[in-house]
């Protein structure tokens, strides 16, 4: 079973560790004969005629084993593909907006190619995933495709509902708050955070919750030394919050903390 956590399928000569990482050729015929993933991609959709723009490789050009794809809508960022090692396999990440819109995997260069024709005509989510079903979309993307008051009450659903933190009473308590309940929720260590934008990397500067045992609270406010005292009930702590949030912090918003920055200093 392929591990999709190892992206890179590859040979590597020996002596040559800096040199750019090649296709495996038993594995990649196609790419290997094509020079790198970038070439057989854009080769192959020119064949199969289809619009995928400029099909680029990493960030400084030399990589071989990687692809990238950008689109014509404004809120969709880059359809990446790397190499699986273990057998073939093109891994397929596409984000928006600071949010992982779609996973997936194909062993069918064409089918890579539709996908990629469909991300770049800026498609979508379900016309996305009808030209190229192999990709999954959750319905967290979908509620981030509608705007980010839906992405924010599908993650405050999902926290509500599942086991996905095991206090439910500091959830219940911070969405009990109208201005926390429309900001995004994350946990991370068991803490509750508040983002100001829904796309990562999140805003870090509402303060958070964090549990203490015994249904006791400390409320963390950022730049300031964590501390155990004073400890809060739940409700207390959501109110602390709250009231540590300057009057201008509205809902949150679609973006990451780099695009909410601008958005502020504007």
């Amino acid at each position: 079973m392929l591990d999709k956590s190892d992206h890179v399928g590859v040979t590597q000569q020996p002596g040559q560790s800096k040199q750019p990482l090649r296709p495996d050729r038993e594995l990649y015929p196609d790419v290997a004969a094509a020079g790198s993933l970038r070439a057989a991609l854009a080769r192959c959709a020119a064949e199969n005629d289809l619009a995928v723009g400029e099909v680029r490789s990493s960030s400084d050009g030399s990589s071989l084993i990687h692809a990238g794809i950008t689109s014509r809508n404004p809120r969709l960022d880059r359809f990446s593909v790397n190499l699986g090692s273990v057998e073939r396999v093109f891994l397929i990440a596409a984000w928006g907006q600071g949010v992982n819109l779609t996973n997936g995997s194909t062993s069918d260069l064409a089918q890579l190619a539709e996908a990629a024709a469909a991300w770049h005509a800026g498609v979508t989510l379900a016309e996305l995933q009808a030209a190229a079903p192999f990709l999954e979309v959750s319905s967290l993307a979908l509620a981030h495709e509608r705007g980010p008051e839906y992405a924010v009450a599908e993650k405050w659903g999902r926290y509500l509902t599942t086991d996905l933190c095991e206090d439910l009473e500091m959830l219940q308590a911070a969405h009990a708050e109208p201005r926390l309940r429309a900001l995004f929720p994350v946990t991370s260590h068991r803490a509750l955070l508040f983002s100001r934008c829904t796309g990562f990397p999140f805003s870090q500067d509402v303060s958070a919750i964090y549990p203490l045992g015994d249904h006791r609270y400390a409320v963390h406010h950022r730049d300031e030394p964590f501390s155990r005292q004073p400890d809060y009930t739940a409700q207390e702590a959501a109110a602390v919050v709250v009231a540590h949030m300057p009057e201008s912090w509205g809902p949150a918003v679609a973006g990451t903390q780099h695009d909410l920055r601008d958005r502020e200093g504007q």
